[in-house]
C-alpha cells in the first residue's frame, strides 16, 4: 500500500512537469476562476438587488464549489487522452503497481485545482470577499470541497476511461455536473426558486456542499450540510473508486 502511494506520487509529480513547458494550461487555471468570480459575483451579484458585498459574501463559496467541481473533468479528459497516446501501455510493463498511475493522474489534478482555488480566493479577496469565522473553519471547508472533488474525480475517470473519445467524454461530463453546479443554491438561495426547483435544490449534493463551505467561511454553518457532503462523498467513492480501477484494468490489459 505504501509502496503504491508512493509510485502515485511519482506519476503524479510526473503528470504536473508538462504544466512549466505549457504556460497556456498555466494560464488557463489561473484565469478561470477570474472570469467565474467576475461574472457570478461582481456582474450578476451587483446586479441582482445592488447589494455587491452580500453578494460577493453569499455567491463566492458556490463559485469555488463550481470551480472545484467542474475541473474534475479534467481527469476524464487526461486519463483519455494519455491511453490514446499510449502512455498507459509504457507503464504496463514498468515494475509499479496497477493502480499508481490511476491513482497519480487524480492526485496530479487534485494539486493543479488547489492552484485554482488559491487564485479564486485572491481574486475573491479583491472583490471584497472576507473569511469571518477563522484560519481553521475556512481550512476545513477548502478540505470538504477537495474531498468531493477527489470523489467525483473517480467517476471522471471512469467516464474517460469508458468513452470512445476526449470529446465525447467531455460531453457527457459536462451533462452531468451542469444540472448539478446550476441547479443548485451555490448562486441562488432555494427559498427564492418555484417549488419544483426549490425541492431539488434541497436535495442536490452540491447544494449542501456550497452551504457548508459557506456556513465554514461566514458562519451560520448548518452541521447537516457537513454530513451530507461527507455521506456523498463516501458514496461515490464506494461506487466509482472499484468501477474505475476495473475499467482501467480491462484498458490496458
Amino acid at each position: 500500500m505504501t509502496t503504491a502511494l508512493s509510485q502515485g506520487l511519482t506519476l503524479a509529480w510526473r503528470s504536473l512537469i508538462p504544466l512549466k513547458n505549457s504556460p497556456g494550461q498555466l494560464i488557463s487555471l489561473l484565469l478561470q476562476p477570474v472570469f467565474m468570480i467576475v461574472v457570478f459575483v461582481y456582474l450578476f451579484g451587483g446586479a441582482a438587488g445592488g447589494d455587491r458585498a452580500g453578494a460577493v459574501a453569499y455567491m463566492l463559496p458556490g463559485v469555488l464549489v463550481q470551480v472545484a467541481l467542474m475541473a474534475t473533468i479534467t481527469t476524464g479528459m487526461n486519463l483519455s487522452t494519455d491511453i490514446g497516446n499510449g502512455v498507459f501501455d509504457r507503464f504496463r510493463t514498468m515494475p509499479i503497481a496497477r493502480s499508481a498511475p490511476l491513482a497519480g493522474r487524480i492526485m496530479a489534478d487534485l494539486l493543479t485545482l488547489l492552484i485554482t482555488i488559491a487564485m479564486s480566493l485572491a481574486v475573491g479577496y479583491a472583490v471584497g470577499f472576507r473569511i469571518q469565522t477563522g484560519p481553521l473553519a475556512a481550512l476545513a471547508g477548502i478540505g470538504l470541497v477537495l474531498l468531493m472533488a477527489m470523489a467525483l474525480s473517480w467517476g471522471s475517470a471512469w467516464i474517460g476511461l469508458v468513452a470512445k473519445s476526449v470529446t465525447s467524454m467531455q460531453g457527457i461530463a459536462t451533462a452531468v455536473l451542469l444540472p448539478l453546479t446550476f441547479g443548485s443554491s451555490a448562486f441562488i438561495p432555494a427559498t427564492d426558486m418555484p417549488g419544483w426547483l426549490a425541492w431539488w435544490m434541497g436535495v442536490n449534493p452540491v447544494s449542501h456542499l456550497a452551504g457548508a463551505l459557506r456556513g465554514l467561511m461566514i458562519g451560520g454553518l448548518h452541521p447537516s450540510d457537513v454530513w451530507i457532503t461527507l455521506g456523498w462523498t463516501a458514496a461515490l467513492l464506494a461506487a466509482f473508486a472499484p468501477t474505475a480501477l476495473r475499467a482501467y484494468n480491462r484498458r490496458v490489459r
